[in-house]
């Protein structure tokens, strides 16, 4: 019950001790719990869960397991400087990455100029935009083998003796190293169908099988051939890169489609990648060290297989149209396809990133 004073006034109860302490428990309470709120909130705006910064247009690309470790982890760093966020999606070989491409599930891919001119051949859209690389194609043979390293000359004189065994030579069906190595026989007078055998190998498979005597010669991509020649099981035969198909070999391509529909999207994506390429060229040692990271590969056969490669974010026009030809003569397809090269390269959207005439990115 309140007192009164002298007055008649109600007199407020005074505090004990034990309410100040408790007054001054619950202030400190109340400090501590704003303090979290606005810890959480930090969390919320700053952290994992609060998703892509605003602004950033999700963009889907998709590229090989394993491969290009020393581009995609550029991704994070090169795509906000256009807006962007790539979205990566990877496939187990470039059949399913050009079927993902043509149904509009990916924006990006990276295939060879052998499978540009297959998709000019089937009348699939797409549009290669920026180059990335050069040098994928090595002919090994087993350690210890007779084959004087590129003396085709004398494969061609052991073929043509009577009695003579088939070389044996194995290599992906329909692969860029596949047409490479039609041209180099064709070129030196040797029958693909008559005086070889020409086996079906994956890639992943050759230095087992040369090591084994299964087959004579590989046609092989240069990570596998840099993998046998540190095992010291092989021997390199050529590396190709100056034969009649050129030297680039892949670069990045999307769909005329979307070329059409979609410009902005295609140049921020372009631009992001040309940045990419400039890293990759200007600091070798880096993107080596990156690609040791994403691919989980030993770095001595990483820095191995890049003595083979040159990276370059310009295109080659000129390959792709040699190849065209070379896959024209060798009946891999039956049309002039030449006048189309044109409509499936489009480096406008380089040629802006680069500030460059198109003429000065369209070759090597």
């Amino acid at each position: 019950m309140r007192s009164a004073d002298k007055r008649g006034r109600e007199r407020a109860p005074q505090r004990t001790r034990e309410d100040e302490r408790s007054l001054k428990a619950e202030g400190r309470t109340r400090r501590d719990l704003l303090r979290l709120a606005g810890a959480t909130a930090l969390v919320a705006a700053c952290g994992p869960f609060a998703g892509p910064p605003r602004g950033l247009r999700a963009l889907k690309v998709g590229h090989l397991a394993r491969q290009l470790g020393n581009l995609v982890p550029l991704y994070d760093e090169v795509g906000p400087r256009h807006g962007v966020r790539f979205e990566v999606s990877l496939f187990p070989d470039g059949a399913a990455l050009l079927a993902a491409l043509s149904t509009g599930d990916i924006l990006l891919a990276a295939p060879t100029k052998v499978q540009l001119v297959q998709a000019m051949s089937r009348g699939v859209d797409l549009a290669m935009v920026c180059g990335y690389a050069g040098g994928y194609v090595t002919f090994v043979t087993p350690k210890g083998s007779s084959a004087v390293p590129g003396d085709w000359a004398g494969l061609g004189r052991r073929v043509g003796r009577t009695g003579a065994t088939l070389v044996r030579i194995g290599v992906p069906t329909a692969s860029l190293q596949y047409v490479s190595l039609l041209e180099r026989l064709k070129a030196n007078g040797i029958d693909a169908e008559k005086d070889v055998d020409i086996v079906n190998v994956p890639f992943n498979e050759h230095v087992n099988a040369l090591a084994a005597g299964q087959i004579e010669m590989a046609a092989a991509l240069s990570l596998f051939a840099a993998q046998g020649l540190l095992q010291d099981k092989v021997t390199l035969f050529e590396h190709a890169k100056s034969t009649a198909l050129g030297h680039f070999d892949v670069g990045f391509i999307t769909t005329r489609k979307l070329v059409r529909e979609r410009p902005e999207d295609v140049q921020d994506i372009v631009s992001a990648h040309y940045d990419a390429m400039r890293q990759i060229a200007d600091d070798p040692a880096h993107g080596l060290a990156r690609e040791v990271r994403y691919s989980e590969l030993p770095e001595a056969v990483v820095r191995k297989s890049y003595e083979f490669l040159t990276f370059d974010h310009r295109v080659d026009v000129a390959a792709v149209r040699s190849t065209e030809r070379v896959m024209r003569d060798l009946r891999l397809h039956t049309a002039d396809l030449s006048s189309k090269v044109d409509e499936y390269v489009e480096l406008s959207f380089l040629a802006k990133a680069a500030g460059k005439p198109v003429a000065d990115v369209a070759s090597w």
